[in-house]
């Protein structure tokens, strides 16, 4: 089981329609269309697996005032969050990928 530094649910938005709802354990909230959910979580499945060279993924979501902003870590990632940095380790990272695609739908 993992300690949840994050949760994510499904919202509704009255102009953009489904919204997947991401909030860190700061009160720290996004709220990313089915579409951002999908690539914020193909690209968090690409660093954990080395895929992508990327080292820092960043998404400023349209139904947002904030932006997802993580830096790739040997360990794992480094998210950035209104309190500092939420350090999550590859497993973390994983379940934040498969939460963001159940979410979808």
């Amino acid at each position: 089981m993992h300690e949840l530094t994050f949760s994510v649910s499904g919202t509704q938005h009255r102009l953009l329609g489904k919204q997947v709802r991401l909030q860190f354990s700061d009160g720290f909230v996004l709220k990313l269309t089915p579409a951002e959910a999908s690539s914020l979580s193909f690209a968090l499945v690409a660093v954990r697996a080395g895929i992508s060279p990327e080292r820092e993924i960043y998404m400023s979501p349209i139904g947002s005032d904030a932006a997802f902003v993580g830096r790739v870590l040997d360990s794992g990632m480094s998210i950035s969050v209104s309190g500092g940095e939420l350090e999550m380790d590859w497993a973390k990272v994983g379940f934040l990928a498969e939460s963001l695609a159940a979410a979808i739908g």
